[in-house]
């Protein structure tokens, strides 16, 4: 899994994070507070619909147990970029999983690995 952060110059946002292989295993993004402005999820090579589920946590999440502050679903064989304005807060930091049911209970990891791409504050 390749997963890596990066600073952007500009105005909208800061940072970046890619992860060329996103799965059900948590990633954590960033740390303390912020906004999490654009994600772009290539769901081009599995033939189902995935979930990406974006968490408010450094630590201790359990894919399948914790709650997550959202859930993004993203329809088989597609990319997509979802951008947000005003952004979505996040406080503790900002970590994701990517899984193949949606809701909190969802564990299972898409056949083939995503890419996930988050721009934030």
């Amino acid at each position: 899994m390749t997963v890596n952060a990066k600073t952007i110059p500009g105005n909208f946002a800061t940072d970046r994070t890619d992860d060329t292989a996103a799965a059900a295993t948590v990633q954590y993004a960033a740390s303390g507070s912020g906004l999490f402005y654009s994600l772009y999820v290539d769901n081009t090579a599995n033939s189902a619909k995935s979930y990406v589920k974006v968490y408010d946590a450094t630590s201790g999440v359990t894919v399948g147990t914790t709650v997550p502050e959202y859930i993004i679903m993203i329809p088989a064989g597609v990319a997509r970029q979802f951008v947000v304005k005003q952004g979505f807060a996040f406080s503790t930091g900002l970590s994701y999983a990517v899984v193949t049911t949606g809701g909190t209970a969802g564990t299972t990891a898409p056949t083939s690995p995503i890419t996930v791409r988050f721009i934030y504050t």
